[in-house]
């Protein structure tokens, strides 16, 4: 195998001639490769754009490397770099003869890829050291090296296909996404990174790597996510590097060329993205990135458990087919100033096609199961097909309250979420599907004024989170519930009270099974939960709470819940 280094590639003179290249740049290289940075490490442009460099993965290629910078910074042509690096220093051990092998350039679309196919070209052309490597003609999108072995690696600029299909069927020695954070995920998009990121993966050769460049854009996407739970947090797996244009190219980007781009239109938002290399929220977003991020919990699971005496409320989304149907659970606290703050305890969505619909009978059983662990009783919704949806919940007693609302009051809800997210009256889950929802939100001018926008995917999605968060957090603790009657401590006191006179004990233990049902406003003492016709709770004081002799059931699990969390077994 071949032994030559990106940077050697990249800096000299007889190849892509980057002479003046940057600490940062020179950086890139190494990581690439896997070398160690020597006296880069300590260089602050490395440190502020990748971490701390001690956890780099020494001597380890990284099987993907995530390069987000400003513009004018010499990307495509490190990217030119990187795909001849691959083509000549693959590990072609596995392969047989005749099979093809090739590095594949994606982009946005196929004119973007051929700028970087035009730098590979235009160098291996006209660098005498390089040209022998080149095996017959060229093409606009094409061309073949030769490896050391003497195999033939095509390299080419691919359609960047949804589904990922122009990576199949063939060894990959590299793959290189230009533009990368333009592209869409799963939910959305012509070009899916997610899918192609997949496809690509378990095609990859030993050593060959995946790389993604590009300018950062909206704050949402795959690589937007990448960079939220990655960067300076570098592994073998990925290292994801954020290089401002100074750091890249100081010779362009001096203090008064940026100047003068901040003082044109839009300026502050072009030097987020094209200078700073940060995400930048479009002008007609309802929600700043800034303040989703910093409203995000970090610590801790995505969903909180249950917390006895907290007072809790929930909202949904229904959909069936495209769209998901959603459930945000919240729990309100007080705050010195007498507001609440709305913690988002819980997230779920369950998500259909137009294919394969989604149940409602069983949307709404699984939501009765979550919603009955927070001790909830009533879920709130809009007026879409409320009518149907009441019905099928009472069938798992759950209560279903619905908030009609006109476009007016939709524009008056989501400015209130914003204010109350800006203002610290929100927390939100560390979930990238909420995260994506509520960035996508826009403001929309319209001939009654200012109206508000969920744009719609094309799998069918309309930032289905949105909704049910923005109703939960409206109604606050006017909407929330504590513990139902049936689960305070007194009314289980009166019931061990009846149950023989044994007394309000419900820590003990040896004592036999009490049962209670609900009915009419009655409650009832049963020995047998088969006979059971509208249980809400069960109170167990055998030696061991865990055994139980009924037929298991989703009233009989639910009842089993309460009474654990209750008693704290």
């Amino acid at each position: 195998m071949m032994k030559i280094s990106l940077e050697q590639l990249l800096t000299s003179p007889d190849a892509f001639g980057l002479t003046t290249a940057t600490p940062l740049q020179r950086a890139i290289c190494r990581i690439a490769d896997g070398l160690p940075l020597g006296e880069l490490a300590s260089c602050t442009e490395v440190v502020d754009a990748i971490g701390d460099t001690s956890a780099l993965p020494a001597g380890t290629v990284p099987l993907e490397v995530y390069l987000l910078s400003g513009i004018r910074t010499a990307k495509s042509l490190i990217a030119a770099a990187l795909a001849v690096r691959a083509a000549l220093t693959c590990d072609l051990s596995r392969i047989r003869p005749g099979e093809p092998v090739r590095v594949s350039v994606l982009s946005l679309t196929r004119d973007l890829a051929d700028v970087i196919m035009r730098h590979i070209v235009g160098t291996l052309e006209s660098k005498p050291m390089l040209r022998p490597l080149i095996v017959g003609s060229p093409t606009a999108d094409t061309v073949v090296l030769r490896h050391p072995s003497g195999h033939e690696i095509e390299t080419c600029a691919v359609a960047g296909a949804k589904s990922g299909s122009s990576l199949v069927s063939r060894w990959s020695a590299g793959i290189i996404f230009d533009e990368a954070p333009r592209m869409n995920g799963e939910e959305d998009g012509i070009i899916n990174f997610d899918e192609a990121r997949r496809a690509g993966l378990g095609r990859l050769l030993p050593g060959a790597q995946l790389i993604a460049i590009g300018s950062p854009w909206a704050p949402r996407g795959p690589m937007f996510e990448a960079v939220q739970q990655f960067w300076r947090k570098p592994t073998p797996a990925l290292v994801v590097i954020k290089a401002p244009a100074p750091a890249m190219n100081p010779v362009w980007w001096t203090p008064e060329r940026i100047a003068a781009l901040r003082a044109q239109p839009n300026g502050d938002l072009i030097y987020q993205t094209d200078v700073r290399a940060e995400f930048a929220d479009p002008v007609s977003s309802l929600f700043s990135s800034v303040e989703i991020m910093r409203a995000t919990r970090k610590d801790g699971p995505a969903a909180l458990p249950y917390e006895r005496g907290a007072t809790y409320a929930a909202a949904m989304d229904p959909g069936t087919r495209g769209n998901a149907w959603t459930l945000v659970v919240t729990r309100s606290l007080e705050r010195p100033d007498g507001t609440t703050r709305e913690i988002v305890v819980l997230a779920q969505q369950w998500v259909g096609s137009r294919a394969d619909p989604l149940s409602p009978d069983f949307v709404l059983q699984q939501i009765a199961a979550i919603v009955w662990r927070y001790r909830v009783e009533s879920v709130w919704t809009d007026q879409l097909a409320a009518d149907f949806i009441k019905d099928i919940a009472r069938r798992y007693d759950v209560n279903v309250e619905v908030e009609p609302t006109t476009a007016a009051d939709k524009t008056e809800m989501f400015e209130s979420l914003r204010a109350r997210i800006a203002d610290g009256g929100v927390e939100l889950p560390d979930d990238p599907a909420v995260r994506a929802d509520l960035l996508a939100i826009r403001k929309v001018v319209t001939r009654n004024g200012i109206g508000i926008e969920l744009p719609r995917t094309a799998d069918g999605r309309h930032c289905d989170y949105a909704p049910a968060l923005a109703l939960v957090v409206s109604k606050g603790a006017s909407g929330a519930a504590g513990p139902p009657d049936w689960a305070k401590p007194e009314f289980i006191a009166a019931v061990h009270a009846m149950a023989g006179g044994r007394g309000p004990a419900p820590g003990m233990r040896g004592e036999p099974l009490v049962f209670v049902t609900h009915a009419t406003g009655m409650h009832e003492l049963r020995g047998n939960t088969e006979k059971f016709a509208n249980m809400r709770v069960l109170f167990s004081h055998a030696n061991d709470p865990g055994q139980f002799n009924a037929e298991p059931s989703s009233e009989f699990e639910r009842a089993v819940s309460v009474y654990r969390s209750q008693n704290n077994v």
